[in-house]
């Protein structure tokens, strides 16, 4: 009961009152797997079409098409995610959609005996109706070559939430590059909610989500003695919401968030471990067989609201 209270009152304080700080953090957290065991600021290297959501320009290197469905749930089961994503050339255009659905159920709403009075042995807390949290995000976003080594994409973000009898409704941009740089690197840009993303809440407030960039670079190679590849993946999100008393870095009006990430992999089975300096660290595991993608990650949440899990399958063809 403690762990689900206190959950909800972090719920209430984002999604209610957060005056635009914590408006977008339920589509800043991850989407899959394999990202979320990597320290989740991915934008250079995916093995599935998670780059609708994470970086857009890296979808002209698939050559082909995909899928991906993912789940997780948080602070023991409470907090369900699921995240589903497509991606396809059309007209010669690497294009893809994405949706995430974050869904909470059974919050519970209390009230005095008497309202008149103060809470005492005489006059109770009660509970007298229970209601759901739902955040949901439509992305769709396309990706095109601008050489042999540069790609650029871009995406738009639709926002949908409700609480109790409340709604609100939203849209933001997204624009990306990437860059194949000489002996294996690989770098990433993503400018997000370029625009300032609003939120419009049935109850005449608004909510806006401010600006942000991120950086992502990787360094790939292969151990020959131990007959396997790995990749070396580093990441900085700076945010200008001034999370200062959660980010690793700030400076006036901007924070940073670093992350590190490593992958191995012998033939078709994936190790994976990572660190967030906004969150902590994170693992995982793979196992690729014919074109399937099996995909799971485990990450430490706070000390008194249990751990994240998340798993993803993905399937990709020409």
């Amino acid at each position: 009961m403690i762990k689900k209270t206190a959950l909800i009152l972090f719920i209430l304080t984002c999604s209610l009152f957060g005056s635009g700080k914590y408006a977008g953090e339920f589509i800043s957290g991850g989407v899959d797997a394999r990202s979320l065991s990597l320290g989740n600021i991915v934008l250079t290297s995916f093995s599935n079409p998670s780059a609708v959501y994470f970086n857009p320009a890296f979808l002209p290197e698939y050559g082909g098409s995909g899928v991906i469905v993912s789940h997780s749930e948080r602070f023991e089961g409470i907090v369900q995610q699921e995240f589903a994503a497509y991606n396809t050339l059309y007209n010669g255009l690497d294009v893809g959609a994405a949706l995430i659905w974050i869904n909470v159920d059974g919050i519970t709403l209390t009230k005095l005996e008497n309202e008149n009075e103060p809470v005492g042995p005489e006059n109770r807390i009660l509970p007298y109706d229970t209601v759901s949290d739902n955040e949901l995000a439509l992305f769709l976003s396309f990706g095109k070559k601008f050489n042999d080594r540069m790609n650029w994409g871009a995406g738009t973000k639709l926002l949908f939430k409700t609480f109790e009898k409340e709604s609100a409704s939203g849209i933001g941009f997204d624009v990306s590059g990437l860059y194949k740089a000489p002996y294996n690197i690989t770098l990433g840009l993503k400018l997000q909610d370029i625009t300032t993303s609003a939120l419009f809440w049935s109850t005449g407030e608004s909510e806006f989500v401010s600006p942000s960039a991120l950086f992502g670079a990787e360094y790939n190679n292969r151990l020959e003695y131990f007959l396997a590849d790995y990749k070396v993946l580093g990441g900085v999100k700076i945010r200008t919401e001034n999370y200062s008393e959660y980010s690793f870095a700030s400076a006036g009006f901007a924070d940073a968030v670093f992350s590190a990430g490593l992958e191995l992999k012998f033939k078709n089975v994936f190790i994976r471990g990572g660190y967030n300096t906004d969150d902590t660290w994170s693992a995982g595991s793979g196992l690729n067989f014919m074109n399937f993608v099996l995909d799971y990650a485990f990450r430490p949440d706070f000390e008194d609201l249990g751990s994240t899990h998340k798993a993803s399958l993905s399937y990709l063809w020409k």
